[in-house]
């Protein structure tokens, strides 16, 4: 496979550009990165940019037979260029929209793109990670895009389905991105690919989240749950209750769903203690965010919010050493409930445990073994 990223007006000025909004990387240092992905994963990775819109539908026309997917960042182009719209539709090729910063959350003209349209996803607000995010999805859904299945009439109540020939199970995966509306299902989408590859059914689910979406995402989650397993019966395969896998914010809603309904958990860097949680990041609260108000303002909320052991189920928490996002001490504490495993790995951070291409990978297929 070879993709090739397109970058549009001004983004040859990263690194000094408005860096508190675009950061210090420049586009030099960024395509490093990008082809270094590329290479990780085995796919070639090309880049372009122009800050001329002539130059940049030319450059998407080029792609048609050389490239199997494009990442497009067409800069304001984006709120403004049908011909880059009517160019990505015209090759149809399979086409990520990559914003740097949250264009929802800026100048009221950003908030539109006309282009994303023609896009598969649209990454924004992820800072330069959205590229790699990309990449990474990309590969995974060029493999197999899986089925996507509705299990509610909202448009984030859906799961991607892949289903191996004899399978060895089901899998419910569900990712994190602490419950923001920037953070999707793509970021498991290797996660289930590859777990599907070694045998096991998949299900990327998909969730309501954003402020005040407590109630919502455990009742999502509950839901695709039984739609999964509903489905499986009508298709005439019978692999048991579903294992729930889940990373940060995911892991927590993972431990919840079996709290109550039984079943298996494995949390990766799993947020455990919500209260920890939330005073570690007092300038931009996302516990608060997603129950409501802070624990004086939405006291009730908060108390059926905390997690005190798994229920009636089990969980494997498995954290790495190097977790910046949720401190490892919350799993050694978390773990002292009964009915759980808890795993440590040296060195690893939040984000590798979701990459089947790390080593970390391995903590995950031993976890399920002993499932």
């Amino acid at each position: 496979m070879r993709f090739i990223v397109i970058n549009g007006p001004n983004l040859n000025l990263l690194g000094t550009r408005e860096p508190e909004i675009y950061g210090s990387e420049t586009l030099a240092d960024l395509e490093g990165q990008w082809r270094r992905r590329g290479t990780r994963i085995g796919i070639g990775v090309d880049t372009f940019q122009s800050n001329h819109e002539g130059e940049i539908i030319d450059e998407i026309h080029n792609a048609g037979p050389r490239h199997d997917a494009l990442i497009v960042n067409a800069g304001a182009l984006s709120h403004t260029s049908y011909s880059i719209y009517d160019a990505l539709i015209a090759i149809g090729k399979p086409t990520v929209e990559v914003h740097i910063s949250d264009i929802h959350d800026r100048e009221p003209w950003r908030a539109v793109s006309v282009t994303a349209p023609a896009a598969l996803r649209v990454m924004a607000g992820r800072g330069s990670s959205g590229y790699l995010d990309a990449i990474d999805f990309l590969e995974a859904h060029l493999r197999n895009p899986g089925e996507t299945i509705s299990y509610g009439s909202e448009p984030d109540q859906v799961f991607d389905l892949r289903i191996p020939p004899s399978p060895k199970g089901a899998i419910v995966l569900i990712h994190g991105g602490f419950w923001r509306r920037m953070w999707e299902r793509d970021i498991m989408e290797q996660l289930a690919d590859r777990l599907a590859r070694d045998g096991w059914i998949t299900a990327n689910v998909e969730y309501r989240r954003g402020p005040d979406s407590f109630s919502t995402s455990n009742d999502d989650i509950a839901t695709a749950v039984d739609r999964l397993q509903r489905l499986l019966i009508e298709r005439g395969i019978d692999v048991g209750t579903p294992i729930r896998i889940g990373h940060s914010a995911g892991g927590y809603l993972a431990i919840r769903s079996v709290t109550d309904a039984g079943g298996h958990a494995i949390a990766l860097g799993a947020v455990l203690d919500i209260d920890a949680t939330s005073a570690s990041r007092p300038d931009d609260d996302p516990v608060a965010a997603y129950l409501g108000g802070s624990a004086a303002e939405a006291a009730s909320t908060w108390e059926a919010a905390r997690l005190d052991g798994p229920g009636r189920g089990s969980v494997d928490v498995i954290h790495g050493t190097h977790d910046d996002a949720i401190p490892v001490d919350h799993a050694r504490a978390f773990a002292e409930h009964d009915a759980i495993s808890l795993t440590i790995l040296d060195g690893v951070d939040h984000r590798s445990l979701t990459d089947p291409h790390h080593a970390s990978y391995r903590a995950i297929v031993e976890a399920l073994d002993r499932r």
